[in-house]
C-alpha cells in the first residue's frame, strides 16, 4: 500500500466545511483521522481542481445503480475511518452540524493499493 503525507483539514468555530486539502495526487481512498464532534455526521466533497466547484461525493452501492453519499455514522466521539475517495485529489470534510464547541482538526491522508 502506498500513501501520501498528512494533511489537516479544519472546520473552523461555528463552521460546517473545511477548507480545501490538496492531497498532492489522486488517490483510491482516504484515511481520516476524526475529532471529537458536536454531534454530527461527517462526508466528503471533492473537486477536479484546486479552486474547482466541490460536490458532494457518491458511490454506487449496487449493480442497479444505486448510490449513496460517503458518510460516516452520526458521531461525538473521535473515530478514525478509511473511505473511498475515487481518484480525486482535492476534497473538503463536511460535517452535518455546525460546531460550536470549537473549530475542528481533521487528519487526512491518500492512500492505494
Amino acid at each position: 500500500m502506498l500513501s501520501g503525507s498528512w494533511k489537516t483539514a479544519t472546520i473552523a468555530l461555528n463552521g460546517q466545511t473545511s477548507a480545501e486539502v490538496d492531497l498532492d495526487r489522486q488517490w483510491e481512498r482516504l484515511l481520516l483521522v476524526a475529532p471529537a464532534l458536536d454531534n454530527a455526521q461527517i462526508s466528503l466533497e471533492v473537486a477536479e481542481k484546486t479552486g474547482g466547484t466541490f460536490q458532494d461525493l457518491y458511490m454506487i452501492l449496487d449493480a442497479d445503480g444505486t448510490s449513496a453519499q460517503i458518510i460516516t455514522d452520526t458521531t461525538t466521539t473521535a473515530k478514525t475511518y478509511i473511505l473511498p475517495l475515487g481518484g480525486f485529489q482535492f476534497v473538503k470534510i463536511k460535517a452535518s452540524a455546525a460546531q460550536t464547541g470549537g473549530a475542528r482538526a481533521f487528519r487526512v491522508c491518500g492512500i492505494r493499493s
